[in-house]
C-alpha cells in the first residue's frame, strides 16, 4: 500500500490522463510515476496484469483505467450527486471507451506505432471509425441536452467531461479535426479549455513522448 496515491502509466496521454487531471481539478496531489517505452519490457512483469495504469493508495492497488478513474472521480466529488449522475458519467464513459478504442487497434496500429504496414483501403477505414464516433458523440450531445447544464451532466465538470476530452484528444493523431467534428464538440471542447483550473494544467503538463 502507497502512503501517497501513485499513478503509474507510460509517458503519453491516452488512458492515464483522465486521472491526472481529475487530481488537478481536485487540486490533490499525487505522485506521478511515467514509464518510458524503453523501459516497459523490464518493468512488465512488476505490475499485477502485465499492463498499465496501475493506482496506488493507502487502500492497495487498483487496475483498469475506467476503474481507477471512477474510484478517483467518486472521492473527488466528481462523478455525480447520486446515482443516476453516476450512470450518466458511467454511460459517457464507456460510449467514449468502446467508440475510441477503435482508432489504436484499426489506425494507430499502422499510423503511430509502425507495427503492421499502411493498408491499401487506409482511407476508408478512417472514414468509417470516424462516422462511428461522430455517431456516439451525437449520443452524448443529446444525453447533454436533455440535462441543460454548463456541462454535460453538472455545471462544473465532472468524469464524463473529463473522460470525453481526454478521448478526443487521443483521437487527434488519427483525426486533426477531432476538437470540433461537430459543432457541439467544438464548444464543448472550448469550455474544457476555458477552465481555469484545467487551463493551467494543460499550459503545463508534460508532452506525450508520442502525442496522445
Amino acid at each position: 500500500m502507497a502512503a501517497k496515491d501513485r499513478l503509474t502509466y507510460f509517458n503519453v496521454y491516452a488512458r492515464g490522463e483522465p486521472t491526472r487531471i481529475l487530481y488537478a481539478l481536485a487540486g490533490k496531489e499525487f505522485e506521478d510515476k511515467r514509464i518510458e517505452l524503453e523501459q516497459w519490457p523490464a518493468a512488465k512483469e512488476e505490475q499485477p496484469l502485465g499492463q498499465l495504469p496501475v493506482f496506488e493508495c493507502e487502500k492497495g492497488t487498483l487496475v483498469m483505467s475506467n476503474t481507477i478513474a471512477r474510484y478517483v472521480a467518486k472521492g473527488f466529488g466528481l462523478a455525480g450527486k447520486d446515482a443516476w449522475e453516476e450512470a450518466l458519467n458511467d454511460q459517457v464513459m464507456e460510449t467514449c471507451s468502446d467508440v475510441f478504442n477503435e482508432i489504436p487497434a484499426k489506425i494507430y496500429s499502422w499510423q503511430v506505432f509502425k507495427r503492421v504496414p499502411e493498408p491499401e483501403d487506409s482511407e476508408k477505414i478512417k472514414e468509417e471509425v470516424k462516422a462511428k464516433i461522430v455517431k456516439s458523440l451525437n449520443f452524448i450531445q443529446k444525453t447533454a441536452e436533455k440535462r441543460g447544464k454548463k456541462f454535460i451532466v453538472d455545471d462544473k465538470i465532472s468524469l464524463a467531461d473529463v473522460w470525453l476530452y481526454c478521448s478526443l484528444v487521443f483521437g487527434k493523431a488519427a483525426f486533426s479535426d477531432m476538437m470540433e467534428v461537430t459543432p457541439w464538440i467544438k464548444e464543448f471542447s472550448q469550455k474544457m479549455e476555458d477552465d481555469e483550473v484545467l487551463k493551467k494544467y494543460l499550459a503545463e503538463r508534460k508532452p506525450s513522448a508520442l502525442g496522445i
